[in-house]
């Protein structure tokens, strides 16, 4: 079956979902044998294939394109947000699944979809009426305004739950071309305002921090704009991270906004202190989680009408680096500008 979505197509199906629900989870930190992300202790939820909302950015469809066509078919090798799969024995499963086991746990809903698109909205409703009594913990992950419609509940087992959004850019024409079919990055700040009015503990994911873009060269600048948003919603707990480079997301990205992403050597690091920064500067918790980046430095030559960007695969002998840009003007970022003003 297939429907149209925000002018695309997608393609819808059903499949069995294996019981219990809750299985183990390397989003974890290190002294519970994780990778360094404290987003749960070590369990997960998921119960669809696919996302709706069609990031180019999701590392999820690498491991869909990888390990899934032997159990879901061909369906996992379309463009990544044009397909969703969703459980056809989801009451079965939600009973089959010995909640009390995971009494007092925290488990991440979820990693590789978000539970609140709207086809997904009621299933995660009637998991979180089983679990929550149960006792069970939630780190609920999300970018879409639907969860509002729980808040309510989850106000009443606000010691057992977290709710956290992902914010990759206030630079609104940056967050349409990465984030086609997610809530605008206002419409998520209110997600936390709100569910911090309910008493409800709240995190957010400044991620991916993309490299300088033709659009938004700026990254410091767009990294202090989205921490002085996140200061307003008073939001509890605050992570980082620059863009995955793995798999084909990379290409994906640049194909959504129509140019090269290209990350100099050391750019993590140089992000990662003008994060804890900026952070610091309106005085966020915030945790930045290193990425492996590309080696080499960024310039431009001109050719036509526009910027070519190449990376160079030495050592600048400073150590940092800068973007040029219109007759080798510098704008964006440096090795001084992002780290301190």
């Amino acid at each position: 079956m297939e429907r149209d979505s925000s002018n695309r197509r997608i393609a819808t199906g059903s499949y069995k979902c294996t019981v219990p629900l809750i299985r183990t989870s390397k989003l974890t930190s290190r002294d519970r044998g994780g990778i360094g992300k404290e987003l749960s202790e070590g369990w997960c939820l998921n119960f669809a294939i696919g996302c709706t909302h069609g990031c180019p950015f999701c590392y999820v469809n690498a491991i869909h394109r990888r390990f899934g066509p032997y159990r879901y078919g061909d369906i996992v090798l379309r463009k990544w947000g044009s397909y969703l799969l969703t459980p056809d024995n989801i009451d079965e499963a939600i009973d089959g699944t010995r909640w009390e086991r995971w009494r007092g746990k925290e488990v991440m809903l979820s990693s590789t979809h978000d539970p609140y698109i709207p086809e997904l909205r009621e299933m995660t409703r009637r998991i979180l009426e089983r679990a929550l009594p149960a006792g069970v913990r939630f780190c609920i992950q999300t970018r879409s305004y639907h969860i509002t419609r729980d808040l309510e509940l989850l106000s009443q087992y606000r010691d057992q739950v977290r709710v956290q959004v992902s914010i990759a850019t206030m630079n609104e024409r940056l967050a349409r071309a990465i984030e086609p079919r997610v809530p605008p990055p206002a419409k998520r700040l209110l997600v936390l305002e709100m569910a911090k009015a309910h008493g409800i503990t709240t995190g957010a994911i400044v991620a991916p921090v993309l490299p300088p873009i033709s659009f938004r060269k700026d990254v410091r600048n767009d990294m202090r704009s989205v921490a002085d948003a996140l200061a307003k919603t008073g939001v509890d707990l605050v992570y980082g991270e620059s863009l995955h480079l793995r798999g084909g997301n990379v290409s994906s990205v640049e194909e959504a906004i129509g140019e090269p992403v290209l990350t100099p050597e050391g750019f993590d690091e140089l992000v990662a202190s003008a994060f804890r920064s900026e952070m610091a500067r309106i005085g966020l918790r915030a945790t930045w989680w290193p990425e492996m980046s590309h080696r080499g430095r960024i310039r431009t030559h001109r050719s036509g009408e526009r910027d070519v960007l190449s990376i160079i695969n030495d050592h600048p002998s400073s150590g940092g680096f800068g973007v040029w840009q219109d007759n080798a003007r510098t704008v964006g970022i440096g090795s001084r500008s992002i780290s301190e003003n």
